[in-house]
């Protein structure tokens, strides 16, 4: 019995206990979110040549960011040591950028475009660490999310990809996206819609139904502003809208 007991403590000891949990790969999330909406911010800044109460606006919404960042590696202690290091270099170096072309839209009105690739590269560099730290957290934990928030989070990562490229538009001189690739911004637009409209069917409250009409409500303006390349442009409504959803998006489980 004693040899049993000693062998069962044995196991336990060695097998390896991760302090990061669940709430950590939350919070990792979240400030990826926050972090996309950082550039998002700054291209409103661009797009706005400046305007001191926007650059203010992102200000604070990095030092939101900043803190959160330091919050979430004070809470991963010594794991995932590489990914730590890696997140802190692209977090400095997307920093470096970001305040070298707010001075550039300060000084000029219009930053180098070169600069704001490079600053757009570093923050991409940024997000796939924190993705990849986001799969091992929930590897190691052996935890899968639920429907409700892979839906959220599917929701969120589509419409910021939409204003992503809308905001690159309303901040370019050519009045077309900074980035170069193969989005189709109307595909992208469907499949926010279709996510929107299959998690409302399967709603029965009453308070459910009426946040999601109003994110669906919001949403159709987006959408029309995104996809139509001959209307006027329309940031800060567009901006506003964004940070209104997102926050809906959040607190639709405590109406089901």
């Amino acid at each position: 019995m004693l040899l049993l007991r000693t062998l069962i403590l044995t196991l336990f000891i060695s097998v390896p206990a991760y302090a990061t949990g669940p709430d950590t790969e939350q919070s990792l999330f979240e400030l990826s979110t926050n972090v996309k909406t950082l550039l998002l911010k700054y291209y409103h800044v661009q797009a706005d040549e400046g305007n001191p109460q926007l650059v203010a606006e992102l200000l604070d919404h990095r030092s939101k960011v900043r803190q959160q960042h330091s919050d979430l590696i004070l809470s991963l202690g010594n794991e995932y040591v590489s990914y730590q290091e890696g997140m802190a270099r692209h977090w400095t170096e997307f920093n470096r950028l970001l305040d070298q072309n707010i001075n550039e839209v300060r000084e000029s009105n219009y930053p180098e475009l070169q600069v704001v690739t490079l600053m757009r590269k570093s923050q991409r560099s940024l997000l796939n660490e924190m993705e990849s730290l986001s799969e091992i957290i929930l590897l190691d934990n052996e935890v899968s999310l639920n429907d409700l928030e892979l839906w959220q989070r599917k929701q969120k990562a589509l419409m910021l990809d939409v204003v992503e490229r809308y905001i690159e538009r309303a901040a370019s001189s050519m009045g077309a996206p900074l980035t170069i690739d193969q989005v189709d911004i109307a595909v992208v637009c469907k499949q926010f819609e279709r996510g929107i409209t299959e998690l409302q069917g399967k709603l029965t409250s009453p308070e459910a139904q009426k946040q999601m009409n109003k994110i669906r409500s919001q949403w159709l303006f987006i959408e029309r502003a995104a996809t139509d390349n001959t209307a006027k442009l329309v940031p800060f409504l567009v901006m506003r809208y964004t940070d209104t959803i997102l926050g809906r998006l959040d607190s639709i489980e405590e109406y089901i």
